[in-house]
C-alpha cells in the first residue's frame, strides 16, 4: 500500500513548482512523491510558460550596480564596435555560468567571445554531438567530421539587441575556416526557447528530437555538497544521465574504495534516489536547427546531402500551454 505524502514533502514540492514558475520553466513533473511500492504519486503534467530563462536572468543582472555601465552601453549602441574572436574556456565560463540556461560549460571544444572595446558582451561555445550516430545522421557519414553542436551561448544585459545572432553568425564563419561547416542548434522548451536566434540567421528547422530529455532534482533543503550524493542535492535540476556518476565508487563518497568499482545498476540507483526523496522530471523534446556555412558550392552540396526533414519555423504564438 502506498504511503501518503507528508506535509513536509508537499511543502517541498510546492517550493519547487513555484521556483519553476519564477524562472519561466515548462518542465513537467513526472514523479512527485515516492511510495513504498517503488513508484510515485501520479499527477497530471503541468506546464508553465513565461519569458525565456536567459531574458529573466539578464533583467535580474541589469539591476546590479556597475561603474562602467555607461561606457559599455555607449560602445554597444552599434555593432560596428563589435569584434568576435576565439577565447579560452575559462574566459567563456564567466559568462556562461552567469547567464546561460543550463549553467554549465558542458563538453565544449571551441569558444568565441563578442567584445565591445575591452568588454566581453557574449559567448558562444561549440562541442561534439550527443551519441555516436548523430553527426552522420545529419548529412551522411561523408560529412560527419564537419559537424559541431552550438551547445552553449549567452549575452550580457547591456549588449546590443542583435548581439546573439551577430556573434553566432561570425563564430560559425570562423569555425568554417577550421573545416567545420555543419552546425546543430537546439531550442529548449524548458527555457521557453523557440529558436528565434537560429531563425534570424536563416538556419533550417528540422523538427524536434525523437526522445524526451529527463532530469532529477532534490526535494529537500539544498545541500551544496553531500558526502554520499555529491552535488545532486544542490537544489538544481540535473540531467538524469549523471546518475552514471553514482553507480561507481567515487572519491567523494568512499575514499577507501577502489575508484570506479561498480556499486549497483542504474535502475537500482534510480530507485534509491526515489526512496531518498529525489524528484524526476521530464522536458518536452527540443527543437532542432541546422546551419550550413562555407563557400556557395560547399553549402549547396551540404544542403543537397541533408537527411533531416526541413519544416516550417515554429512560432511562439502557436505554442500550446498544457494545463
Amino acid at each position: 500500500m502506498s504511503t501518503p505524502i507528508s506535509t513536509k514533502q508537499l511543502l517541498n514540492l510546492i517550493r519547487k513548482l513555484l521556483e519553476m514558475i519564477r524562472l519561466g520553466d515548462s518542465l513537467m513533473a513526472e514523479q512527485l512523491a515516492p511510495t513504498n511500492g517503488g513508484g510515485s504519486i501520479p499527477t497530471s503534467p503541468i506546464q508553465f510558460s513565461k519569458k525565456s530563462h536567459q531574458r529573466i536572468i539578464r533583467e535580474q543582472h541589469a539591476l546590479e550596480r556597475d561603474p562602467l555601465i555607461g561606457e559599455k552601453m555607449f560602445l554597444a549602441r552599434s555593432l560596428k564596435n563589435a569584434v568576435v574572436r576565439q577565447i579560452d574556456r575559462e574566459t567563456a565560463k564567466a559568462i556562461i555560468l552567469k547567464y546561460e540556461w543550463l549553467g554549465t560549460m558542458g563538453t565544449t571544444d571551441f569558444q568565441f567571445g563578442l567584445y565591445f572595446g575591452e568588454h566581453l558582451a557574449g559567448v558562444v561555445c561549440f562541442g561534439r554531438t550527443a551519441g555516436t550516430k548523430t553527426a552522420e545522421s545529419v548529412c551522411g557519414r561523408e560529412y560527419a567530421h564537419r559537424v559541431k553542436v552550438l551547445n552553449r551561448g549567452a549575452c550580457v544585459h547591456w549588449a546590443h539587441p542583435q548581439s546573439a545572432s551577430f556573434l553566432d553568425s561570425v563564430a560559425c564563419k570562423l569555425m568554417a575556416k577550421k573545416g567545420y561547416n555543419i552546425f546543430i542548434g537546439y531550442s529548449d522548451p524548458a527555457a521557453n526557447e523557440f529558436g528565434t536566434i537560429y531563425q534570424a540567421m536563416g538556419w533550417l528547422y528540422c523538427g524536434t528530437t525523437q526522445s524526451q530529455s529527463s532530469g532529477f532534482v532534490w526535494s529537500g533543503k539544498p545541500i551544496l555538497k553531500d558526502r554520499i550524493w555529491g552535488t545532486f542535492k544542490d537544489g538544481k535540476i540535473h540531467d538524469e544521465r549523471n546518475i552514471q556518476h553514482c553507480v561507481r565508487c567515487r572519491s567523494f563518497s568512499d575514499p577507501n574504495a577502489p575508484t570506479y568499482q561498480v556499486k549497483c545498476s542504474r535502475r537500482e540507483k534510480h530507485q534509491q534516489m526515489i526512496d531518498e526523496g529525489f524528484l524526476f522530471v521530464s522536458a518536452s523534446p527540443k527543437g532542432r536547427y541546422v546551419g550550413l556555412y562555407g563557400d556557395r558550392e560547399t553549402v549547396e552540396s551540404l544542403r543537397a546531402a541533408l537527411k533531416w526533414e526541413k519544416r516550417d519555423y515554429p512560432k511562439r504564438a502557436n505554442h500550446r500551454v498544457a494545463a
